[in-house]
């Protein structure tokens, strides 16, 4: 591993150790640089600030789980291994979660998932436009994000990301909004 990462790591570890404790918005740079032994120059070398360093661990995290358990085709599996990694790291995805301002996970996630599902469906429909890419990708991160938010802020009880793939299940076999009682055979008004 390189000594970029090392530093990386070291901070990222600090801050968890902090959030065991601490509100992230109450955590200071000072605080992370102090627990970590470094200097905050250090710090401000690798990241702009804690934000950044939150987005950083999740991006790193998940990338790693996601080359690890990506051979996955089927989502019960895959759906099983996220919800065993965000319950591995239960301290720091309830507790960055939690903040929701500027720069925060919340948004970072969105962003994520909508890249990630918009890629993916541009490799398994190369015919879909670049704008059913994107609308596919907000929409379904933000099913996503609507499942997980209030999972982790339930202290991740109940139901969770494994435990939704039968009601998806149901949703997408069948025609969603003829489930939801909408009718379609109407077009939308012209002037819109």
């Amino acid at each position: 591993m390189s000594r970029t990462n090392k530093t990386k790591l070291l901070l990222a570890q600090s801050l968890m150790e902090l959030m065991e404790t601490t509100p992230l918005e109450r955590i200071s740079v000072n605080d992370i640089v102090d627990q970590a032994g470094v200097g905050r120059n250090t710090f401000y070398y690798h990241f702009e600030d804690k934000f950044d360093l939150v987005n950083w661990y999740f991006q790193s995290g998940i990338t790693q789980f996601l080359v690890e358990h990506g051979h996955y085709s089927n989502w019960p599996e895959l759906l099983w291994d996220m919800e065993s990694y965000f319950r591995e790291n239960k301290v720091f995805y309830t507790n960055a979660l939690a903040y929701t301002g500027q720069n925060c996970l919340m948004d970072y996630i969105f962003h994520f998932a909508s890249d990630l599902f918009a890629q993916r469906m541009a490799l398994s429909n190369p015919r879909a436009s670049e704008r059913e890419q994107r609308f596919a990708g907000d929409f379904l991160a933000g099913a996503l994000m609507g499942i997980l938010i209030p999972w982790v802020r339930s202290g991740m009880r109940g139901p969770g990301l494994s435990d939704t793939y039968d009601c998806l299940r149901a949703l997408c076999t069948g025609d969603i909004m003829q489930i939801l009682g909408y009718d379609l055979s109407s077009e939308p008004p012209a002037d819109r």
